[in-house]
């Protein structure tokens, strides 16, 4: 009987080894995957600043091109008449 004793201390203390392995392993595993989850979080949060930037950005071109016109004739009108020309504005 005291055989049948020891062979059960030995089961028992293996399953005990490989459930604390076991349970040391998942939880790792759940703290390197909450790291990764809030990189990723970083990362996103860091790609919708720049797409709120380049949206801006493409608003202000899209502003700019609306008034291109205007811009060259102002230009136009800068750069273009040499000293001691009249300019006239016809419409």
């Amino acid at each position: 009987m005291k055989a049948a004793g020891r062979k059960r201390k030995k089961k028992s203390i293996f399953l005990r080894i490989a459930l604390a392995a076991f349970s040391i392993y998942v939880v790792v595993m759940l703290i390197q995957l909450q790291l990764e989850i809030s990189n990723r979080q970083k990362k996103i949060a860091e790609i919708n600043a720049a797409s709120e930037q380049l949206n801006k950005e493409i608003e202000e071109l899209k502003h700019k091109n609306e008034n291109y016109e205007d811009y060259l004739e102002e230009k136009a009108r800068e750069n273009m008449a040499r000293q001691g020309e009249t300019i006239y504005i016809g419409n």
